[in-house]
């Protein structure tokens, strides 16, 4: 029986790793280059170093082309480790959101 692609993750990846971190972990098990990378999915190789190396924020499209490119499903970029954790920004909108619910 094959392994669930989490445990594939967990053999791969540092706890806690980033998405980042996971992009680059699969690419590399697949033994790709980044210019392999870029002729798969159309993003530069400039590019993908970055989302590597979390200089740009992986995005749903970015998760959707790397699944693709790499047997995954888009979850494992979205929500690293199954995890999902609201950032500063996300927490200042909900406490603008139930200011505005408390005066409607």
């Amino acid at each position: 029986m094959g392994k669930r692609m989490l445990d594939i993750l967990d053999e791969l990846v540092p706890e806690n790793a980033t998405s980042g971190e996971i992009l680059r972990a699969l690419r590399k098990r697949d033994g790709l280059t980044l210019e392999e990378m870029q002729e798969i999915t159309g993003i530069r190789d400039n590019n993908l170093s970055a989302i590597e190396n979390d200089r740009i924020e992986m995005s749903q499209h970015y998760a959707e082309v790397f699944a693709a490119a790499l047997y995954g499903h888009p979850m494992i970029f979205l929500y690293p480790n199954g995890k999902f954790e609201k950032t500063s920004e996300l927490k200042k909108i909900e406490k603008k959101a139930a200011k505005y619910r408390k005066q409607a």
